[in-house]
């Protein structure tokens, strides 16, 4: 197992403070209650492949437990949730690091980003609001269904954000000047 450095530990509270910033209100969008438009993944999935899974699901966790707490949505923590958000951060950079080494970069963040948006963003999160009862009286597969094209269109757009700021975000980690 790797040592954890200080600067490492440092860039994942940083990744982790961006997280809670983007999840509030100016910076999230609903469309219904169920869908939303957030950027709050980008600095957990930046944290995660950049730092590994440990720090990512670790970012992931303190991320949601203070961003809960702060944007006072009006909704009580949810373990649930939690075990969403601690995946979001896990699963990409383990994903990343198992397939590194047999795949070019660009392949590595597609797969990596796409399979946890549709095991997470898709599938899990439309069952908790399921069992939970934000589904506006729809079956579980009508509100997937619902929620597929947003889902669809912020993957896109988290894999083609973490392309362009991964690289940044090496090298600020590991200390070295940008041109």
């Amino acid at each position: 197992m790797r040592k954890i450095t200080t600067r490492q530990l440092t860039f994942a509270a940083l990744f982790a403070a961006l997280a809670v910033l983007l999840s509030l209100y100016p910076f999230t969008f609903y469309i219904v209650p169920s869908v939303r438009i957030t950027f709050r993944e980008l600095p957990i999935y930046l944290c995660s492949v950049t730092l590994g899974p440990v720090l990512g699901g670790l970012c992931s966790f303190i991320a949601d437990l203070c961003g809960t707490f702060i944007t006072n949505s009006g909704n009580a923590w949810n373990p649930l949730f939690a075990l969403d958000a601690v995946l979001i951060g896990v699963l990409p950079g383990l994903i990343y690091r198992l397939l590194i080494p047999h795949m070019k970069r660009i392949w590595s963040t597609v797969v990596s980003i796409a399979s946890t948006n549709v095991t997470v963003s898709l599938f899990l999160a439309t069952l908790w609001l399921y069992i939970l009862g934000f589904n506006g009286g729809l079956s579980y597969w009508a509100l997937l269904l619902s929620r597929l094209p947003l889902t669809a269109i912020m993957t896109v757009v988290h894999i083609i954000l973490i392309m362009l700021l991964e690289p940044l975000a090496r090298r600020a980690i590991e200390g070295r000047k940008t041109n």
